[in-house]
């Protein structure tokens, strides 16, 4: 949008979606807590991932309470990268070595010290602004990983044990960030 005292950001659309994320990304900037503040580059970044490679997700964040839309955002896109580890790549070792610098940097950005990666910036802004277990982004990290020599699951228990780690522990981080308690 191109009003007087905002910046332009990368949306080029003049409608009421263009109106819609500029709103999302003001809330999204005045989240910040605890030291981190995520930039509306990084922002921009997870919100234009999850809009062009999750739909859906996209979708649903929308409609997501405007305080929690950040994380949503951040959790999805990191979900988005680390699933294409696997195809981005033909050498697993290469795609080993980028699990194992997801795993420094997911631990980076809990801590609110990300590295210079968007997905990090905005993961850091989520941790910030709420207990996200790290256990989950770990379990997520090593189902992907353990995908890299599997083809195809075994048995139907294999399956649902990769499913529980991948799209569980992102279900589980969603609840957390919107503020559900595990009881």
């Amino acid at each position: 949008c191109a009003q007087p005292g905002r910046q332009r950001h990368p949306f080029r659309r003049e409608s009421s979606t263009c109106k819609a994320l500029c709103r999302l990304l003001e809330t999204m900037l005045a989240r910040g807590r605890r030291g981190y503040q995520t930039s509306a580059k990084a922002l921009n970044y997870c919100v234009e991932l999850v809009q062009e490679r999750d739909v859906e997700r996209y979708l649903c964040n929308l409609s997501a309470p405007a305080a929690v839309r950040p994380a949503l955002f951040a959790l999805h896109a990191f979900n988005l990268e680390t699933a294409r580890v696997r195809s981005s790549t033909r050498e697993p070792q290469i795609a080993r070595m980028r699990f194992v610098w997801w795993r420094s940097t997911v631990t980076a950005a809990l801590r609110g010290e990300p590295p210079d990666n968007p997905v990090a910036q905005a993961l850091a802004g989520a941790a910030a602004g709420g207990g996200l277990t790290g256990r989950f982004f770990h379990q997520m990290l090593e189902a992907r990983e353990d995908d890299v020599d599997t083809t195809q699951p075994a048995d139907r228990a294999e399956l649902l044990r990769y499913c529980e780690r991948t799209a569980g522990s992102l279900l589980h981080l969603s609840l957390e960030a919107s503020g559900v308690a595990a009881d």
